[in-house]
């Protein structure tokens, strides 16, 4: 019998059969030739090769971020330690620097023109009593009592924003879940966690002088609410070396992992702390050390230190000075970086990877403003000279202050010089005819100068104005004043 030939029809329908059974193939090895970051990217499982790559990128990724989000702790944890290394102190006790601080105070951006007082306190055995000097003529303690995280609980110490407003008085911190009745006569801080900073700045006012500060700071008294006569001890670590620098390094994953065996978990946390449990770090058991995961943090550390320092160098919002940023601004401040919709993420690493002792109402004693660039929007940089001109009567009622931070440290310049500041306490500055003043900072002093002059050296840096008392009336309004600007050297 004679075959009969295919039809048309059944041909076509073949050829479609066909086609189609390939597609798929063909669209598969079209997506599977794109790769992001080495990994293929196709319908379905990872492959093998790519399953392994994904999970490492995902463990270090997620342990930069909790680098980021721990700044804050691992700044508390760094004041502490240093002070109590430095001065051989404890808890409760008084430590201070009686004197101006150099570079050798390795605290974040501390300046040379206050003396600086701070106190830690562990609730775990009840609340914690703190008497608070009163203002005078002479100047005042100005400061904040701050949580683990560096939230601020209260400030202290002046008028307006602070309970004592300014006259003093008797601060009972009370522990996480306090019950008992409140004692008359005490102003009550309830406290976030059990570890509790202190944070003071002794501020000279009219003809008062160092002694004056550093006496003030000696009126400060603190101790169990359960035991008023425990003898009070005052620390002096002047011209030790106070090594505060936060860890870059392994040591910031143990500094989380301490926190949580100590501490209640915040509502806000609880994610990172999950995200900690795929790193091994987790409450009540011991702290990872296979080679691998060590190596992963230390990795995790280094990433999130250089990001940490670029992203500081923007977070910022924009001074009331043209092209300065602020640290903080008495409309926009948020002393949680908390809103009713999200967690400041960026603006809070930002402010931790150079501060410490955020206040809870900013801007109503000082002010300060920074900035990373030039009038040209260049980077400042090492080996360049720059000119701050200040017009006349800056709007600062107690002083003010120009200085300069070295980029890694957040501590003031190491110089031969020991020359940190300008400032209006400065007597034998040389101001202008008019009044103005022309603040320059280089690796040389311009000649005539040099009481104007603040040396820079190789390292990378960023400046600093702060305005203590600022004059709201005129601060950016009939007063302002420009960026560092580049000059040749004289």
């Amino acid at each position: 019998m004679k075959k009969s030939k295919p039809k048309p029809i059944l041909l076509v329908i073949v050829a479609l059969a066909v086609f189609a059974s390939v597609v798929p193939t063909l669209s598969w090895a079209q997506e599977a030739s794109r790769k992001v970051d080495g990994i293929t990217i196709k319908p379905g499982y990872p492959l093998p090769p790519d399953a392994v790559k994904l999970k490492q990128d995902l463990r270090l990724n997620r342990a930069v971020e909790l680098f980021l989000w721990s700044l804050p702790l691992n700044q508390s944890y760094a004041g502490r330690d240093a002070m109590f290394k430095a001065s051989g102190g404890g808890m409760l006790d008084v430590t201070y620097i009686g004197g101006f601080a150099d570079h050798t105070a390795k605290l974040s951006t501390l300046n040379n023109e206050t003396v600086y007082a701070m106190v830690h306190m562990d609730l775990h055995d009840g609340p914690v009593v703190y008497e608070q000097p009163a203002m005078d003529n002479k100047g005042y303690l100005f400061g904040s009592i701050i949580d683990v995280w560096q939230v601020p609980l209260t400030d202290v110490g002046i008028p307006q924003v602070t309970p004592d407003q300014g006259k003093g008085g008797k601060y009972l911190i009370l522990p996480p879940g306090y019950q008992d009745e409140v004692p008359e006569g005490y102003l009550p801080i309830r406290s976030t966690s059990y570890q509790v900073r202190l944070g003071l700045r002794s501020v000279m006012l009219g003809d008062a002088t160092l002694a004056d500060a550093v006496d003030r700071v000696k009126r400060v008294k603190v101790y169990p609410l359960s035991d008023p006569a425990r003898p009070q001890r005052y620390l002096d670590v002047l011209g030790k070396p106070v090594d505060g620098e936060v860890d870059k390094g392994v040591g910031a994953f143990r500094r989380i992992h301490d926190y949580l065996g100590r501490e209640p978990v915040q509502e806000k946390d609880k994610y990172l702390i999950g995200m900690l449990k795929s790193l091994g770090i987790e409450k009540d058991k011991p702290f990872p050390s296979d080679k691998a995961t060590l190596e992963l943090l230390q990795d995790a550390a280094d990433l999130g230190w250089m990001t940490a320092k670029l992203n500081m160098t923007k977070a910022w919002p924009a001074s009331p000075l043209p092209g300065w940023l602020a640290l903080g601004l008495v409309e926009s401040w948020n002393p949680n970086y908390t809103t009713d919709d999200l967690v400041q993420v960026d603006e809070r690493a930002a402010y931790f990877a150079l501060a410490i002792w955020p206040p809870k109402n900013m801007g109503n004693s000082t002010f300060y403003g920074i900035t990373f660039s030039d009038t040209d929007n260049k980077p400042l940089q090492p080996g360049v000279h720059y000119k701050l001109h200040l017009p006349a009567n800056v709007p600062a009622k107690s002083f003010w202050s120009v200085i300069l931070y070295d980029a890694e440290t957040d501590a003031m310049i190491a110089n031969p010089q020991k020359r940190y500041a300008i400032s209006s306490l400065n007597k034998t500055l040389k101001y202008n005819e008019d009044g103005s003043i022309d603040v320059f900072f280089g690796p040389d002093a311009p000649k005539g100068l040099e009481n104007n002059w603040i040396p820079t050296t190789r390292n990378d840096f960023f400046a600093g104005i702060r305005f203590y008392g600022p004059d709201w009336e005129r601060l950016g309004k009939t007063w302002t004043a420009t960026r560092p600007e580049r000059v040749l050297p004289q």
